[in-house]
């Protein structure tokens, strides 16, 4: 029986990671050789709007989970990634917000709210990885 792992890294995301961890280093270098109050500033919009990104991109997610559920073809897969797209979603709430309190363990109910999501997103890649598992043991019989 011979098991494949969905964790598998492909060759085009292996280049897409170090490109990214290059551009890091790249800003990073930047930052130093620039002014501290600039910094500073350049940080604050950095983050602001790098929370506003990362809201759409997990609003994207949760846009593609809720297609993808009405191309599903049993209820229960439907469901699972309505429920997916649903926390996907939610996520992304939260990311508007933190840009609003500062922090994403600010107030203390938006850590509860993010902690919740990440939990919720373990839970379903958990259900994933057993299904995964369950249909290579079934094509391998």
């Amino acid at each position: 029986m011979k098991l494949t792992s969905p964790l598998k890294i492909t060759k085009g995301a292996i280049i897409r990671l170090n490109c990214l961890f290059l551009a890091m280093l790249v800003f990073s270098i930047w930052l130093k050789q620039s002014g501290g109050m600039e910094n500073s500033q350049l940080l604050e919009t950095l983050y602001r709007q790098g929370n506003y990104i990362e809201s759409g991109l997990w609003g994207l997610f949760a846009i593609g989970f809720l297609v993808y559920s009405y191309k599903s073809h049993t209820l229960v897969a439907k469901r699972k990634n309505q429920i997916v797209a649903f926390i996907f979603l939610v996520f992304g709430i939260s990311d508007i917000i933190e840009v609003q309190t500062g922090a994403w363990w600010k107030p203390w109910w938006l850590f509860l709210w993010k902690a919740s999501c990440v939990i919720g997103f373990m839970i379903c890649f958990w259900d994933f990885w057993q299904n995964n598992i369950q249909q290579n043991q079934e094509e391998n019989e």
